[in-house]
């Protein structure tokens, strides 16, 4: 049976089953493409033996596909970086830690496209340029989907909240607030990994930066994640007072 499939059945069988499998540290990874992911993956491994079961769910599961009360947490990043690595990360096929090969509309933006910024640059035009830079966003896998998407028909801060968000550009600092209320006395240096490969890091070599006019482009196209980002940052910044009020009484 694939792994999605007996996540499915953790998480949507109530009762007996979930009592019996699922321990007081469990908790679920809601997978968002190009957001460190790996690394979270490396990490949750090594906590196992510390008594941390963390469930990893793919890409394609979104939280409303998750049923049941487990916490959860997720991580997000910048919109216009998560769009560069994610172009990078299907133009190598996901080499070298993985291999996957191109779709064929896949293979049609990356002959069209040399590099990221040359897609987003023409995002926005209104020529035959333009139209093929808005199918080949859509077509590349990453590239396609917005963060905010993993959250369609849910109401996530409100009504089911995370457990915590991992911040890719903020990551040690997030990701040492998660291990500590975990209740493992373990700092996050000593679980990464600092291979690029076992890390799934993006190589840029050769590649040119954003320029101005494309992480326009972006903010426009992705207008989504950019509101979506700041809401989980203040989301962030309250939790973060709420603890200081606690701590202090």
């Amino acid at each position: 049976m694939p792994y999605t499939a007996i996540l499915l059945n953790t998480f949507t069988n109530k009762g007996k089953f979930m009592e019996r499998n699922i321990g007081k540290r469990t908790l679920v990874f809601l997978h968002i493409g190009k957001t460190a992911g790996t690394q979270i993956e490396h990490i949750s491994n090594k906590l196992i033996s510390y008594g941390v079961d963390i469930k990893k769910a793919g890409h394609d599961l979104k939280l409303k596909s998750i049923k049941g009360e487990l916490p959860y947490f997720f991580s997000i990043r910048d919109p216009a970086q998560r769009f560069k690595s994610g172009f990078y990360s299907r133009k190598r096929k996901g080499q070298p830690r993985l291999y996957v090969e191109w779709s064929k509309f896949e293979a049609i933006a990356f002959n069209e496209f040399e590099h990221a910024n040359d897609l987003a640059e023409a995002l926005l035009q209104n020529d035959k340029k333009g139209l093929n830079a808005r199918a080949a966003i859509k077509a590349i896998r990453h590239t396609g989907m917005q963060q905010v998407d993993w959250f369609e028909g849910v109401a996530f801060l409100d009504q089911r909240p995370p457990m915590h968000i991992i911040r890719q550009e903020y990551f040690n600092n997030n990701m040492q607030e998660l291990i500590n209320s975990l209740g493992v006395d373990l700092k996050v240096e000593s679980l990464i990994t600092t291979d690029p490969k076992s890390a799934h890091k993006n190589n840029y070599q050769g590649a040119p930066d954003l320029s101005e006019l494309a992480i326009h482009n972006l903010s426009q196209w992705y207008m989504q994640d950019y509101y979506f980002y700041k809401q989980c940052e203040e989301w962030l910044k309250k939790k973060e007072i709420a603890n200081q009020v606690t701590n202090q009484t």
